[in-house]
């Protein structure tokens, strides 16, 4: 008994080396973009990237693979719930709503999601992930997102931003001045901001914390907040 789970311990790794090696199952769809104003997209595990498409149209892609646990293991139960995956998509009152949709008997937690969706650049964009990385460039619309854990990335060349995160990073930076009400909000952890190339804003310390605000005089707003981490926003030239 001993040496045969020694010998499980030996192939385990050996395992998910294999099932790591294997392509990851990729879905496509390309949906319509008229008479949709905004995307709503929820994910569990993984990335997400969000750009311009370059006609009408919503181009999506998802790249599916095993997730890991926190010591690198490779879920095996991520295989079934990959081999039956589909792309659930929906439009209400103008915003089409992407996720995946999995069979009843297996776990979206199994599975890591890689997105990449192309949308017309005036849609508004809503987005939550609970554990991975989200990037957004070119939109217009404007983006709201909620990140458990991870990291958020924007480079937009305006539009209003609302961005959470429980722990992680959040880096912004727009190309335009045409902002009201800005605030940067770190409960634990720093907040920077930058106009044309120069420290800007009113900055308050309060314990391990920092807080931003800033007065433009533009109309949009924008509130990045974390928990714990970092926020770093750049506004204009830089």
């Amino acid at each position: 008994m001993r040496r045969n789970a020694v010998l499980f311990l030996l192939l385990l790794p050996l395992a998910a080396c294999s099932v790591q090696q294997q392509p990851a199952r990729t879905l496509e769809m390309e949906l319509p973009g008229s008479g949709v104003s905004g995307l709503t997209l929820a994910a569990n595990i993984g990335a997400v990237t969000i750009t311009p498409s370059r006609d009408a149209s919503v181009h999506v892609t998802v790249a599916l693979r095993p997730s890991k646990s926190f010591m690198g293991i490779i879920s095996f139960g991520g295989q079934d719930a990959i081999k039956a995956a589909a792309i659930r998509h929906a439009v209400s009152d103008g915003v089409l709503k992407l996720a995946m949709q999995y069979p009843g008997n297996t776990h979206a937690g199994d599975v890591e999601e890689r997105w990449t969706v192309a949308v017309p650049p005036g849609l508004h964009i809503n987005t939550h992930i609970n554990i991975g990385k989200l990037q957004v460039s070119g939109i217009t619309g404007g983006v709201d997102a909620d990140l458990n854990v991870g990291k958020v990335m924007l480079d937009l060349p305006g539009g209003a931003m609302k961005v959470s995160a429980n722990v992680g990073k959040i880096k912004a930076r727009t190309h335009t001045l045409n902002y009201g009400n800005v605030t940067l909000n770190a409960d634990v952890g720093d907040a920077q901001l930058k106009v044309n190339g120069a420290s800007a804003g009113d900055r308050e310390k309060a314990g391990a914390g920092s807080q931003v605000s800033y007065r433009g005089h533009g109309h949009d707003t924008i509130r990045l907040t974390v928990n714990t981490g970092k926020i770093s926003l750049a506004l204009g030239a830089n």
